[in-house]
């Protein structure tokens, strides 16, 4: 199944913390700084959605630990109260969390604002309110966190065909947007008047039958199917897609 895996259509991300502990660093001369160890625990899922409500695993999931150390300064008069910023601490985080899993192939793909995502929304709200709590002296203290990343990399067959089919249609949505100054022909699911936006409307290749991109999104979640000529539409999927199509509609849980 690796060798014919499609790249996911998204992500699903859910992060947790699951502990917290900060302490003084004890001893005279010591910078004013926080250092961070970080515990992570990744679940990282493979889940697949096919046209007409079929879904299952594509992989097992798979756990991943890592231990990080990431040292923060605070403000010279603060104390370990005051942190540069929420917004220091965080990006801080999300780099050294997007550094550390990039080294593995499966989370190249996964953007900041993913990352983002990966960290708990509250979490340097929560250090900064323990650390406003310490004893105001040098400011030194360490800080452990362990949280928990669940990371589902989402392969959907509805999204991938429409994709595939606004690329492979992308002259027909042109000719048939009304851009000679004839009025747009309405979408053939809702009957509302399309825009002129080429990314807002799809124009299926093979037969020209134009939609609302949200409209035939939807529809192709139940039928791989022109809505109008019931012509199918399944050869454009991607063949990494097509490559999984039968085998998980056949047995969900043996292409593991």
């Amino acid at each position: 199944m690796d060798s014919a895996a499609p790249r996911p259509s998204g992500y699903d991300i859910t992060a947790e913390t699951t502990g917290l502990d900060l302490v003084p660093r004890r001893g005279g001369g010591k910078p004013s700084k926080l250092v961070l160890r970080l515990a992570l625990a990744v679940t990282e899922a493979h889940e697949w959605f096919g046209i007409g409500g079929v879904s299952g695993r594509l992989r097992r999931p798979r756990r991943l630990s890592r231990n990080t150390k990431i040292t923060l300064r605070l403000a010279n008069s603060g104390g370990p109260g005051y942190l540069q910023s929420g917004d220091h601490c965080r990006r801080r985080i999300v780099r050294k969390m997007m550094r550390e899993f990039r080294k593995e192939e499966e989370f190249r793909g996964l953007s900041a604002a993913d990352w983002d995502e990966a960290v708990p929304r509250d979490l340097e709200a929560r250090i900064a309110e323990r650390a406003s709590a310490m004893p105001v002296g040098d400011g030194a203290c360490k800080c452990k966190v362990s949280v928990h990343v669940r990371v589902g990399f989402v392969y959907r067959e509805a999204t991938a065909l429409l994709r595939a089919c606004i690329d492979a249609g992308d002259l027909a949505s042109r000719s048939a947007s009304g851009d000679d100054g004839a009025a747009a022909p309405p979408c053939s699911i809702c009957f509302e008047e399309m825009a002129r936006d080429a990314e807002a409307t799809a124009c299926l290749p093979g037969c020209a039958h134009g939609f609302h991109g949200r409209c035939i999104g939807k529809w192709f979640e139940k039928a791989s199917t022109c809505p109008v000529c019931r012509r199918d539409k399944l050869q454009y999927l991607p063949p990494d897609y097509r490559a999984v199509h039968d085998i998980m509609r056949s047995d969900p849980e043996g292409s593991c």
